[in-house]
């Protein structure tokens, strides 16, 4: 830069006024010059008033000549020896004061020719100044700390004056900054007089150093931090006021490359770098971007406040090229060619070569400092938030903020912070500045074989890193030379400094490769990095993965292989400083679109099979062993994809000279063991959850690949075969990983939540593949072990049971009910069905009827009911249920979108006999033809007694509704006397015809029977007879009786008569036989029927037990409920509305390069032409489409599910075939999915365009219609209906409409905040476990398709909550910070997607098969979001205490609508009211 002006640093010999002082010397006698400077400067300083009290006395110097002859005799007495410290005093005392003449207030003792003329006795005395800085040779430590005190009190003094003096003249700063220089050069370019030794202990790659006490100290150690702060605060002081000249800057470039075996100086470039990077980058990218953090105060302020932008920038530059090229300071040689050096060479007898002095040995250290300044440089330009001074100072620092950020398992939050400012300068940029040091410092002692280029020169002025000249060779610049510097291990300098081998400045180079890879990873989507960068970046990174040992790298380098374990030469267990460096700054790497980063895929590999696989790892001592291994799983979660995704690609590896070519098809049974070893030896639980997902995504990838082959039919492999018995294949993986996370699910992971829940919910994502050829045997052993799961951790102590435990427990019961419904043929043997019912006892009991084959069961009645918690009760009997009436039979004829029947009490009365279809039927009038009743407090019978009118037979008919927790079903029931295959066969003919007549019919005998014997009359009557008054007596007495008397006659004479005339009828009918005009007529068919009471009786519900309380449950096993109460309708609404299945919403959103607007967002999704190709291929992937209004299942929208209304608009036909994505809006169409246990709807919002918004559709009793109604329709899956649903963690009740009903219990707190009004009755009433539900419906899921990953930092996410609402929040969810779970997905160019999730910092948040940073496939993109939504959704419901699965809401439900409409009777009144019509 200033090669060609010349340097203003003279020899030392003519600085300091030398011929005055000389001339003083000469002319007396030393001992006769000794007393005279002693006494003039003893009286001079006596003036002064420093020593004795007083104020200063005026000095009686009034003419030049006097300071003539005065100062030379100061100015020898200052180069006086350190014997002689009082003399030195009192000169160094006498010339600060005289300096005050220019400060704004001079001292009182100042002369007056001084005052008159400042600047000119201030250079001579800053001249005379350097005789004291001067080394006076081997000096004991208290001698030279007696000097240090002197030197310290000029340097302030020089720097007060510096500061504060408005008169400095030009002339003045450059004698100021001339005199730092030279004594700067005089103490600091002599190399160090001290014996450094190796410290035990310490590790190989840093050096610590320990002096012994016989050796003096020498001067400028003590003084070297303090003179080279004073140089560069005043230099920078200059630069404010008064610009250095080139000269002088050529004189600082010279000086500083001198004195560079100094730590202090290192030390002094970076932290005046940081200053001044700190202003730069404030001025350059705005006060948004992140600054540097300066902890101490005095940096803060060590910039001068005026000075210019220009200025600072010019300054900036040319400080940070003042020490030359960084990475000489690895190449001894190179620093020892210098005079000073040289003379000390010359005149010991140790040292024969400059290269050989013992002060080299800090070189390791001092190159690892430099390189630490560089690398935060690049930082600060990156943004890289907590880029500080003080991080330099860290041992063996290789990461970066924005590393350890990227690797931390608690990065979740709105993630942490970002990680690199948005605005930051592109790769090409900071590669012009300081690329050529980073790679040159990334290739030290590496073997190139590479044609020669442009050799950089070792003047930093010509390096590429002046930004206009960009280098044209890869191998361009000092890298080519390699350490020629005597920086092989055959050299004969090397030989005699064993400490200064190539090995001790690894912990430099890592440091170099660690910045580049940060560089390379903050590359934007789209931008363009310069080929040969590219080139030397693979080539450093793939030397920096190579063992470091010499004949390692040379012996592979001769040999050229490309097998990835041999060719590095690493051995397992032991990971290089270098390569850590690399995997841990450069997660990121194979995330990102850079040309040709596959061929690194061997190097890397090499070094991941060392580190991964290793349960004893030897890592740098400085890096934590799991942070290591954790760059490394992410490292190979990003590179599992690209075997089957590049499946005929064949690479070469960076670095081998044979044309051998691999393909990286070839690599992928490598990764596979890889990955499943790393299963087993990891510890960590982070990450543990890691190489799980990774793990269910190879399984996946595979199958979805095979199926997607054989279907295409053809191999992916040119030269192999698929099929189940290949090590990689889909069969393989999905047994291979069944085996493993059982085995480690009971042997290590069940003390921890999260690696026990992301096992399981890999378990659960393999229980749903569809792979060829599946082993029976295999899934019944993955039952068997969740089984044995969930029985060791019911069975640990009661101190061990927490939360968490029975999160687990949970979750396993959750698993198995996914693998049960998968697998329905596993329940066909009996021995796993035994298991698994021997579980759900154990859930729901707390203990088991026969712990062993051998013990005698116990009965129900026999054992205690103790579960180990009311949620693993709860999620037993789910279990049990989903056993029961769903496997095997999902989905159902009615499809996956409902469980529950689809019929309800209107669709079953249109369809009666006795249905007129007149009136208009509404829910209230249905419900008046049903009678209720509840059993077991749980179980609601809706009982019809009238026969549907596609039955005509006339048999007694009961049509019954089963609302309980697990759903609604409709059964229709007849009372038989035989098999309904019999009774099509009648017994008896429509006409039986006239009887043969009998002849022989008796003879009849008229009999008068007589009640008493004969002689009863002849017995005399005895008074006791007559104490009964007679009749008659009784009438003639009383007129009443009289009265009554005679009514009695008449009514006993209307009886006779009537009696008298029916035997005469008889008698004429039977007077001759037979009679002609009688026939034998049928007795007509009974058509009433009290089958309801039937029904109950058949069940056993109508003992006198059942209709009264019991010391269990003060609610007899069967109550009636009174329909026709007001609210009973509406909350049997609720109660259908309650889905027995867990419900949750994801949102997506496309967002375009830069967009950050809300309405810029949703805009993209209407046409097809502004998003990519394949996001509408992924929203397929997630679901499949349905129509909002003729959909029975959750639609995302409370008023619009569960439920069959009449759209607004015509908007029952297609979805639009050129919409974006605005076709899932939730208007007419959304995309859904469900199984047994859980349902999930996906919403695109979009702009409305005059349609009415989702959120605000009219909703009223007039367009609730239930599926059921259209009975002729009942194979169609979107009839709509009723079919049930709140949901996951959605969860309350769904109310189909807003009205205002009153509700009572707390129980529907949530009901009646969104939908019901107000309701005071029974306010106060709880029964049950009193939770709600509402702190789980808060969160929100976003699926966001990012065109720029930048962009995941800018996302508007709380703005868009507001097109996010789906009826289910409380009603104070706005007001509080909203829980946002957000999946980011962006396409990469080679064809394989980037995922990046956000979340809230929560317990269990880190929820699979999803990886933050992970790279998938095309193939398997929809089916892992859809299960790391589901997962995220699940885990936030296990983590809130007040969640109540969707079966408990429903019985709770039932229970507030007894404690309701129960009719209060006793059990007379109970079987009276059978017997009545229920619209009696």
């Amino acid at each position: 830069m200033f090669s060609d002006w010349p340097s203003e640093l003279v020899p030392q010999q003519g600085w300091g006024d030398e011929a005055a002082i000389s001339a003083f010397k000469d002319a007396i006698p030393w001992t006769v010059g000794r007393d005279f400077v002693a006494g003039t400067a003893k009286h001079l300083a006596g003036s002064l008033g420093l020593t004795k009290p007083g104020p200063p006395i005026k000095s009686k110097i009034v003419h030049d000549k006097q300071l003539q002859v005065l100062m030379p005799a100061l100015g020898h007495g200052l180069s006086f020896p350190l014997s002689e410290i009082d003399i030195l005093r009192d000169c160094v005392s006498v010339y600060c004061e005289w300096l005050s003449a220019l400060l704004p207030n001079p001292k009182s003792s100042v002369p007056g020719p001084i005052l008159s003329d400042p600047n000119h006795y201030a250079r001579i005395i800053i001249n005379h100044f350097y005789y004291l800085f001067v080394p006076r040779g081997a000096q004991g430590p208290d001698v030279i700390n007696r000097q240090a005190v002197l030197c310290h009190r000029v340097l302030r003094t020089l720097q007060n004056i510096a500061q504060n003096s408005p008169c400095l003249s030009e002339d003045t700063w450059q004698t100021l900054l001339l005199f730092l220089l030279h004594i700067n050069s005089a103490l600091l370019s002599p190399p160090t007089i001290k014996v450094p030794d190796e410290s035990e202990g310490a590790p190989s790659s840093t050096l610590s150093l320990n002096f012994t006490g016989d050796v003096p100290e020498d001067a400028g150690e003590q003084l070297c931090e303090r003179v080279l702060s004073v140089l560069f605060e005043t230099w920078l002081l200059a630069c404010a006021r008064c610009f250095p000249p080139p000269p002088l800057w050529n004189a600082l470039r010279e000086s500083c490359q001198r004195w560079r075996h100094r730590v202090g100086l290192i030390d002094q470039w970076n932290r005046i770098n940081f200053a001044l990077t700190r202003k730069l980058i404030g001025f350059m990218y705005g006060p948004s971007f992140p600054e540097i953090t300066i902890s101490a105060e005095d940096d803060l302020n060590i910039i001068p406040t005026n000075m210019s932008r220009d200025c600072i920038a010019q300054v900036w530059y040319r400080i940070l090229h003042i020490i030359g090229n960084p990475v000489d300071l690895s190449r001894h040689t190179v620093i020892s060619k210098t005079p000073a050096f040289l003379k000390y060479a010359i005149s010991s007898a140790l040292v024969i070569e400059p290269s050989q002095h013992p002060c080299l040995q800090m070189l390791p250290s001092i190159f690892l400092s430099a390189m630490k300044g560089v690398s935060g440089l690049v930082d600060a330009f990156l943004g890289v938030p907590n880029t500080s001074l003080d991080n330099l100072n860290q041992k063996g620092r290789q990461i970066s903020p924005s590393s350890s950020f990227s690797l931390s398992a608690e990065c979740r939050g709105e993630d942490a912070a970002r990680l690199l400012a948005n605005g930051r300068p592109k790769c090409n940029s900071i590669l012009h500045l300081f690329g050529p040091w980073l790679f040159e410092a990334a290739l030290i002692n590496c073997n190139l074989q590479a044609s020669p280029g442009p050799q950089h020169k070792s003047d930093v002025g010509s390096n590429a890193g002046s930004g206009s000249r960009r280098p044209v060779s890869v191998f361009a610049g000092e890298g080519s030379r390699k350490s020629s510097d005597s920086s092989a291990p055959g050299d004969s300098h090397a030989d005699r400094l064993a400490n200064l081998t190539p090995q001790h400045f690894q912990s430099g180079r890592a440091e170099a490769l660690g910045a580049l890879c940060r560089i390379f990873c903050s590359k934007k989507t789209g931008e363009e990095i310069l080929p040969v960068y590219l080139a030397r970046f693979y080539i450093a990174l793939h030397q920096g993965l190579r063992q470091s040992d010499p004949s390692v790298s040379a012996s592979h380098h001769e040999s050229g292989h490309s097998s990835s374990s041999r060719s590095h030469g690493i051995r397992n267990g032991i990971c290089s400083e270098t390569a850590a460096s690399i995997l841990v700054n450069g997660v990121d790497l194979f995330r990102l679109d850079l040309q040709g980063v596959v061929s690194l895929v061997p190097s890397v590999l090499g070094v991941l099979e060392c580190v991964l696989p290793e349960g004893e790892l030897n890592a740098p001592s400085h890096l934590p062993v799991t942070l290591l291994r954790r760059a490394a799983t992410h490292v190979l979660l990003s590179i599992l994809p690209l075997p089957l995704h590049f499946q005929g690609l064949q690479v070469k590896e960076v670095g081998s000279n044979s044309g051998e070519r691999l393909a990286l098809s070839h690599l992928r049974p490598q990764l596979v063991n890889l990955l499943t070893s790393a299963l087993q030896v990891e510890t960590d639980p982070a990450n543990t959850q890691m190489l799980l997902g990774g793990l269910l995504f190879c399984v996946q990838d595979a199958a979805l690949c095979e199926v997607m082959d054989s279907i295409s039919q053809h191999n992916f492999s040119t030269d192999r075969d698929h099929n189940i018995m290949s090590s990689d294949s889909a069969h393989a993986l999905f047994v291979r990983a069944i085996y493993l996370v059982c085995h480690r699910l009971i042997s290590s992971w069940k003390s921890d939540v999260n690696v026990s829940l992301a096992g399981l919910e890999l378990l659960s994502g393999l229980a749903r593949l569809s792979i060829a050829e599946q082993d029976g045997l295999e899934c019944k052993r993955a039952v068997k072990w969740l089984c044995d799961y969930i029985a060791y951790q019911c069975s640990r102590p009661p101190r061990a049971h927490s939360k968490d435990l029975h999160s687990t427990i949970v979750a396993a019961f959750h698993c198995a009910s996914v693998w049960l419904v998968a697998h329905p043929y596993l329940l066909q043997d009996k021995e796993c069905l035994a298991t698994v019912l021997e579980v759900v006892e154990l859930g729901i009991s707390g203990s088991k009827s026969q712990v062993k084959s051998s013990d005698a069961p116990r009965l129900k009645h026999e054992k205690e009911l103790k579960p180990a918690s009311m949620r693993v009760r709860d999620s037993a009997e789910a279990l049990l249920s989903c056993v029961l009436s769903q496997v095997g039979t999902f989905p159902s004829v009615c499809g996956a979108e409902s469980l529950s029947s689809l019929l309800d009490e209107m669709t079953l009365l249109r369809h009666c006999n006795t249905w007129g279809g007149s009136d208009q039927l509404t829910r209230d009038t249905a419900a008046q033809h049903f009678r209720y009743f509840v059993a077991q407090n749980s179980i609601m019978l809706a009982l019809l007694e009238q026969p549907l009118g596609n039955h005509q037979d006339p048999q007694p008919t009961v049509t019954a509704l089963i609302r309980g927790p697990f759903g609604r079903v409709a059964w229709t029931m007849q009372l038989r006397h035989l098999p309904r295959h019999k009774s099509s066969a009648k017994l008896y003919t429509v006409n039986p015809g006239r009887p043969l007549p009998t002849n022989d019919v008796g003879i009849k005998h008229n009999v008068k029977p007589k009640y008493f014997p004969e002689s009863v009359e002849r017995i005399p009557l005895c008074k006791a007879d007559k104490s009964i008054p007679t009749l008659e007596s009784v009438i003639m007495n009383d007129e009443k009786s009289a009265l009554e008397h005679d009514k009695l006659l008449q009514i006993l004479d209307h009886q006779i008569a009537f009696e008298e005339s029916v035997r005469r009828q008889v008698e004429r009918e039977t007077s001759e036989y037979p009679d002609v005009e009688t026939e034998c007529v049928a007795p007509p068919l009974c058509l009433e029927f009290q089958t309801a009471r039937l029904l109950l009786s058949h069940f056993g519900f109508l003992s006198l037990d059942a209709l009264q309380e019991s010391v269990e449950s003060a609610v007899p096993s069967l109550v009636a409920l009174d329909s026709s109460m007001a609210g009973f309708a509406r909350d049997l609404d609720v109660l259908d509305t309650t889905n027995n299945r867990t419900v949750d919403t994801a949102h997506i959103f496309y967002v375009r390069a830069g967009q950050s607007a809300p309405q810029d967002i949703m805009s993209n999704v209407v046409s097809s032409s502004s998003v990519h190709p394949h996001f509408l291929e992924f929203l397929n992937g997630l679901g499949w489409t349905v129509n909002v209004y003729q959909h029975p299942g959750w639609t995302g929208l409370t008023s619009t599910a569960f439920t069959v209304t009449s759209p607004p608009y015509d908007g029952t036909g297609p979805v639009d075939v050129n919409h974006g994505g605005s076709g899932f809006s939730g208007r007419s169409h959304v995309l859904y999915w469900s199984d047994a246990l859980s349902e999930i709807a996906f919403v695109v919002p979009s702009p409305t365009f005059g349609q009415p918004s989702p959120g605000h559709q009219p909703s009223s009793t007039n367009n609730i219609n239930t599926v059921g109604f259209v009975l002729d329709q009942c194979d169609r899956v979107g009839g709509g209906g009723t079919g049930g649903g709140s949901g996951s963690e959605r969860s309350d009740s769904l109310p189909p409409y807003d009205g205002d009903v009153e509700t009572g219990s707390s129980i529907s707190s949530h009901t009646s905040q969104i939908s019901y009004g107000h309701g005071n009755e029974n306010k106060n009433r709880k029964f049950g476990r009193q939770t709600s539900a509402m702190s789980c419906n808060d969160h929100k899921v976003f699926l966001v398709w990012l065109e720029s990953f930048d962009d995941c930092y800018t996302f508007p996410a709380n703005e868009l909550l507001c097109e996010t609402v789906t009826g289910l929040e409380s009603s104070s969810w706005k007001d509080k910070e909203a829980n946002v779970y957000i999946i980011y997905i962006h396409a990469l160019t080679n064809g394989l997607f980037r995922i990046k999730l956000q979340g809230q910092n929560a317990k269990l948040n880190m929820a699979g098969p999803l990886v933050d940073g992970q790279v998938v496939s095309r193939r398997v993109l929809g089916t892992l979001v859809r299960q790391t939504a589901l997962n995220m959704c699940r885990r936030r419901r296990l983590e809130s205490d007040s969640y109540q699965p969707p079966h408990v809401r429903r019985k709770l439900r039932i229970q507030e609508m007894v404690q309701k409409y129960r009719y209060e009777m006793n059990e007379p009144e109970f079987y009276t009211h059978l017997f009545t019509s229920p619209l009696c």
